[in-house]
């Protein structure tokens, strides 16, 4: 019975509790101004037909492009779709030589280019401290016109006047010198500071190791000859009814750059050339590569 009036208690709480909230509803809803109500527009029917028009296009901006140029299948059109290039790699040099399909080497190109790079070097300062002699306080230096071959004596404050050179200073002192990877040894050293009179620029020498100016030099030959021509970068040159330019000359690898023109070429033809060792070496390589190719097939 005490369950039944507890039911009957939350029962009539929950009713009361609905009644003050629909009272409370309505109370607010009563008092509340309820908005104004707005007339609908009239629609007004057009006596005359209707016709469909459009808008204006927008102004747009044209641009014609110029036709296209066409390709030149001069003396650098070696290639084809079809007809790829052979490709080899050489050990020594670390480098890929690409060899173009003979069928599509004009007449220029099979034409022989007329010069071969025998070697590269750098070219050494025009004087060089080779040596010395006497002792403490009588020291002199042994030097070498890299020029003219000649040797001869100097000190400090002596001038060569036929190499525009004046000698500063003139010292022989024991130096570390390492032999091998852990030696070190103590040898006198003579090193001498030359003034370079047509660089204005202080130059040091010693008599352990040569001294070099940064250009490099280029020893080129005709092919077949030993007769060489020291060549620079920038130096024009003829041989025979040719004309040859250095453009380059580099040391890493070693070879120049060379454009060659002549009657006979319809334009000039520009060639990176290796020295003959190196030449004949990627040649055996790159004759060994396709062999081996083959073989693997």
């Amino acid at each position: 019975m005490a369950a039944l009036s507890s039911d009957k208690v939350l029962l009539g709480a929950a009713a009361l509790f609905a009644l003050a909230s629909a009272a409370g509803f309505g109370w607010v809803t009563f008092t509340h101004p309820s908005a104004a109500s707005t007339p609908l527009p009239r629609v007004e029917l057009a006596t005359s037909p209707y016709e469909p028009t459009a808008p204006d296009a927008p102004a747009v901006r044209t641009d014609t492009w110029a036709a296209p140029v066409a390709q030149s299948r001069g003396r650098e059109w070696i290639y084809d779709a079809f007809t790829p290039p052979e490709i080899f790699y050489n050990a020594r040099s670390k480098q890929f030589t690409v060899k173009p399909p003979s069928s599509l080497l004009d007449e220029d190109a099979l034409e022989a280019f007329g010069l071969e790079l025998v070697s590269v070097r750098p070219e050494p300062f025009r004087l060089q401290l080779i040596g010395y002699v006497g002792g403490e306080g009588t020291w002199r230096g042994t030097f070498q016109n890299a020029v003219t071959g000649e040797v001869f004596l100097g000190f400090a404050g002596r001038r060569v006047p036929s190499l525009g050179l004046t000698i500063k200073s003139l010292d022989v002192s024991p130096q570390p010198i390492r032999i091998g990877e852990n030696t070190t040894i103590r040898q006198r050293v003579a090193t001498a500071v030359v003034l370079d009179e047509r660089a204005n620029r202080e130059v040091t020498l010693t008599h352990r190791e040569r001294a070099f100016t940064g250009t490099l030099t280029a020893f080129v030959a005709a092919p077949g000859e030993t007769a060489t021509r020291e060549v620079r970068e920038g130096d024009t040159f003829k041989l025979g009814e040719a004309s040859y330019r250095i453009e380059a000359v580099k040391t890493t690898p070693a070879s120049i750059e060379v454009t060659k023109e002549s009657s006979s070429l319809s334009q000039p033809d520009r060639r990176v050339l290796l020295p003959r060792e190196t030449e004949t070496a990627e040649g055996a390589e790159a004759d060994a590569a396709p062999a081996a190719a083959t073989a693997s097939r």
